[in-house]
């Protein structure tokens, strides 16, 4: 075998995972089609660390993300990369969007916080005077990351550890062989590798490389969603990441407001289907979209100082009004083949979590030994 695992994907989940592994004492190859890791969904978000709130209770994504926040806040000051505990706040604008803040309470609570708390306009306005808002919910353990910095330290994390790293390589095909499998690899330069185990954690296109590897298995549709953001080029006006109050579970249009680590703020992101992965394209008409958002509850912004800022895809697998799909972890029939699918927000703050659940998982199966 020229590998014990071979990841596909080098975004934040194909990153810690393969760091993961090559830590654990696992030899590991680490295949991306781009040229460089982390340059879609990974380097393309808001950068927030997630509390772990509003996650269905007992899923994957409630779970990895608690888990993750506290592993994500070690690793950043372990190896000093940026980041800050800014906290977040759930706004209510109107006294009648209050039993949202109870209700994302209750579920927070539900899932294990117990930091959250209800600050009356008082309060409110104490710590973010330039906010409307007739209350607020407090999540003090949210933060802000540097993420690029981030992926950074993991590429040359599983570079010490003994990652191989082949950028420019993506999977064409792969089949199951004596005791593993066999990868074809595309490019300029064609090869095929062996390996005993896979993980396919290739974000957006996670989906379609299972479809054509294994086309009589049930997996599920990739319902891409684009996120667009603005950036506010002055100085904060806020020093939490602002949400306007949630219903959990349910996906509304919403203008999320979250600080940088440079000062600024960004607002969005927006949700707007797509049929193309790699669309980033920024509507000229994003500001006076999103402006009555942002001024129902910052009436101050100067529109003048909102500039298109980036966008992303998030690799959804359900459609717009179904109920949120948690993060999936399928395995093929084959052995050693793992799938991570749906892997969206919270994906960033649960990935050092996600890469001991995969490793554990490989364990529980013999896989690795």
């Amino acid at each position: 075998m020229d590998a014990e695992i071979v990841v596909i994907g080098a975004g934040v989940i194909g990153l810690a995972v393969a760091n993961k592994m090559a830590e654990k004492g696992y030899s590991t190859i680490l295949l991306e089609k781009e040229a460089k890791f982390g340059l879609h969904s990974s380097s393309r978000n808001s950068e927030v660390i997630h509390a772990g709130v509003y996650y269905k209770t007992g899923s994957h994504k409630s779970k990895l993300c608690l888990k993750g926040k506290h592993l994500l806040y070690e690793y950043c000051e372990k190896n000093s990369i940026r980041h800050a505990k800014i906290g977040k706040l759930f706004i209510a604008v109107s006294y009648d969007e209050i039993y949202r803040l109870e209700e994302t309470l209750k579920q927070g609570q539900n899932n294990g916080l117990d930091d959250l708390c209800i600050l009356d306009y008082k309060n409110s306005k104490k710590i973010e005077p330039e906010i409307k808002c007739v209350a607020s919910l407090s999540s003090p353990s949210t933060g802000i990351i540097d993420s690029y910095s981030f992926l950074e330290h993991l590429f040359v994390s599983g570079q010490n550890n003994g990652v191989i790293f082949a950028g420019n390589s993506p999977v064409i095909d792969a089949e199951p062989i004596k005791n593993g499998w066999e990868i074809q690899i595309g490019g300029s330069e064609p090869v095929t590798i062996t390996s005993r185990g896979v993980v396919n954690a290739s974000g957006l296109y996670a989906v379609q490389l299972s479809k054509h590897i294994f086309p009589q298995r049930e997996i599920p549709t990739l319902y891409p969603s684009k996120g667009c953001y603005l950036k506010y080029l002055r100085k904060s006006p806020v020093n939490h990441i602002i949400y306007p109050g949630i219903i959990p579970g349910v996906i509304e249009e919403r203008v999320d407001a979250t600080p940088d680590l440079d000062g600024y703020l960004r607002f969005g992101p927006n949700s707007e289907e797509t049929s193309d992965i790699q669309d980033y394209s920024l509507s000229p008409l994003l500001v006076k979209k999103m402006l009555s958002g942002i001024n129902r509850y910052l009436p101050n912004i100067d529109e003048s100082h909102l500039h298109l800022d980036l966008a992303g895809i998030r690799p959804r697998i359900y459609r717009p009004g179904d109920n949120v799909e948690d993060f999936r972890f399928d395995w093929a029939s084959d052995p050693g083949w793992l799938d991570l699918w749906g892997i969206e927000s919270p994906g960033l703050t649960s990935s050092l979590a996600i890469a001991e659940y995969v490793h554990l998982l490989f364990i529980e199966k013999s896989y690795l030994q």
